[in-house]
């Protein structure tokens, strides 16, 4: 698993809550306008759903009104005054027709704020064929309309009319409601003003703008002036309008035909998030402030403590086990963590201590064993060599023979050290020699070729006795004369000793080239086992045997090299 620096780690930690925080703004800011432009929304299209119902409700009084007023409610004829009206030639009569239906058309528009004017047109043949009443800011836009469709009435162009329609004016559109009556037409003029105060009162604010508009987008009329088309299909949408975003609000009248809506400015509607936005911004730049005081605390009271037990571990890892943290920290885990670690620490070391005196009394008891086992084993052989020469009754040859034992034997009995001189090593080899030239009639020899320089090295006693003995075993026993050459050199930084023991025999069996410790053991070879296991206990892993067959048996013993200035000579 990847591991990760604790400086690194707090790093992370506040760019992360930085980030936690800022995408938690970012998630809180667009729900809250996503909730507020939906209840908003809602709210402003339920008003104007109820505003443009009563508007629906207005406009269907103003054609009860007139029906009222045209219509003969029993047969739902024309009513006998605009029968007269129609049709009266009579001056007198003509002219209390007209009185008397142009108190009934007044009484429509004074009972309904909805009408501005009402203009009716009867297709006489004389100058009285309009009929007209209405507020008196209205007078112009009347004579207007009269001027503008009398030419369309007495043309018979009556395609373009609609039952509500939009007549383009000078002084702004104006919304109409025609109605045909027997070959006439009732024109009313609804009122631009009401309709846009009832939209007004449902829009969300003064500052909101409302509007009608056709099916398809056609501005009609608006409380301001507005510049881009407003169709239906934009509903519960932002819109453009002079650089500002407005909600496009509405209800589209079956009626009339008529969208009647309301624009909304985004920024209106997302007041109420400014105090959100502002709290949070608040509380975020404290969160912020505080962040370097939090990393200072954090730095002193738990990273620097933290580093300083890191270092301590570190140092002990190297095998120093004298070393402790001695601060003393503010944080009572911590404090408490490193009095713990601190016993811990001083326990291992007493018990490394301890294990390593018992270490050294095992190895000394089993080097002592592993020299014990192999001085009888030599002995053995010397006293064999004394018995042949006692059958052949060569006394003088005894005494010589005896003379260089007791020189051996002060060597093998004496020296107990772990490591000696490679020259006493060397010299106590001389001695075995001259036993196996006497034994064997200088048949046997031994050449050294080991720089002076190198015999002051340390190495195990009997390590290369051992391989000679080897040597004179296997090697006379194929060979008239054994001959056994004994090398030394050391790297080039003097790191390690090379010994090499090479004879000009038939070589080691098979058997033994492929055999382990325990199998040597097992098999009788006990000599080369012990060398093996004192090298493991004195070096480890440091020393190694290689035996091969090269023209003979051969042997390369690596080991340390340790001068004798640098031991400690008198512990031996």
């Amino acid at each position: 698993m990847k591991k990760t620096a604790l400086q690194k780690w707090l790093k992370r930690y506040w760019e992360l809550t930085a980030l936690f925080f800022a995408v938690l703004f970012l998630f809180l800011h667009v729900s809250l306008v996503r909730s507020i432009t939906h209840r908003t929304e809602e709210n402003i299209r339920n008003s104007i759903s109820v505003s443009s119902k009563e508007i629906e409700k207005s406009l269907q009084m103003v054609d009860g009104f007139v029906n009222e007023g045209l219509y003969n409610n029993t047969t739902q004829q024309a009513s006998h005054l605009y029968y007269e009206l129609k049709n009266e030639t009579d001056p007198l009569s003509l002219m209390s027709a007209r009185t008397s239906v142009l108190n009934s058309l007044q009484s429509i528009v004074t009972w309904s704020p909805m009408i501005d004017y009402i203009l009716l047109y009867t297709d006489r043949q004389d100058d009285f064929k309009w009929l007209e009443t209405g507020s008196g800011d209205s007078i112009l836009v009347r004579d207007r309309i009269m001027t503008s469709w009398t030419d369309s009435f007495e043309k018979g162009d009556s395609n373009s009319i609609r039952r509500y329609m939009i007549w383009h004016d000078s002084e702004g559109n104006q919304m109409l409601r025609v109605l045909k009556v027997s070959g006439s037409y009732l024109i009313v003029g609804v009122s631009r003003k009401e309709i846009l105060s009832t939209l007004k009162a449902a829009s969300f604010n003064d500052k909101s703008i409302v509007f009608a508009a056709d099916k398809d987008g056609n501005l009609i009329f608006s409380s301001q002036p507005v510049e881009c088309a407003l169709v239906p299909d934009n509903e519960g949408k932002y819109i453009t309008i002079n650089g500002s975003n407005y909600l496009q609000t509405g209800y589209f009248s079956d009626q009339s035909g008529y969208y009647f809506g309301t624009l909304t400015k985004q920024t209106e509607i997302l007041k109420d998030t400014f105090s959100f936005d502002i709290i949070f911004a608040f509380v975020s730049l404290i969160i912020i402030g505080l962040t370097p005081i939090s990393m200072v605390l954090i730095r002193k009271n738990i990273e620097e403590p933290i580093e300083k037990i890191a270092d301590t571990m570190n140092i002990i890892s190297e095998g120093d086990l004298d070393v402790q943290v001695d601060d003393e920290f503010k944080i009572k885990e911590l404090d408490v963590l490193v009095q713990s670690f601190n016993q811990m620490i001083s326990k291992i070391g007493a018990l490394k201590i301890e294990k390593y005196e018992m270490e050294i009394e095992v190895q000394k008891a089993t080097m002592q064993y592993l020299q014990q086992q192999t001085k009888p084993h030599f002995f053995a052989n010397v006293l064999n060599i004394i018995y042949s020469l006692a059958e052949r009754k060569d006394y003088e040859t005894i005494q010589r023979m005896s003379k260089a034992i007791v020189n051996y034997s002060r060597y093998m009995f004496k020296d107990t050290r772990e490591l000696v001189e490679l020259e006493k090593e060397l010299e106590h080899l001389n001695y075995y020699m001259e036993i196996q030239e006497i034994r064997y009639m200088k048949q046997i020899a031994v050449t050294l070729d080991i720089p002076e320089n190198l015999k002051s090295c340390l190495v195990p006693p009997f390590i290369i006795l051992t391989f000679v003995e080897n040597s004179v075993k296997y090697a006379f026993s194929t060979q008239k004369s054994c001959q056994i050459f004994v090398t030394g050199y050391a790297d080039d930084k003097k790191e390690y000793l090379t010994l090499t023991i090479k004879d000009n025999g038939a070589g080691y069996p098979e058997r033994i080239l492929n055999s382990s410790f325990d199998e040597l053991s097992e098999n009788g070879h006990v000599g080369l086992n012990n060398i093996k296991q004192r090298l493991k206990i004195i070096f480890d892993d440091k020393a190694c045997v290689e035996m091969k067959n090269d023209g003979g048996a051969v042997t390369n013993i690596k080991i340390p090299c340790i001068v004798i200035e640098d031991s400690f000579e008198d512990d031996f």
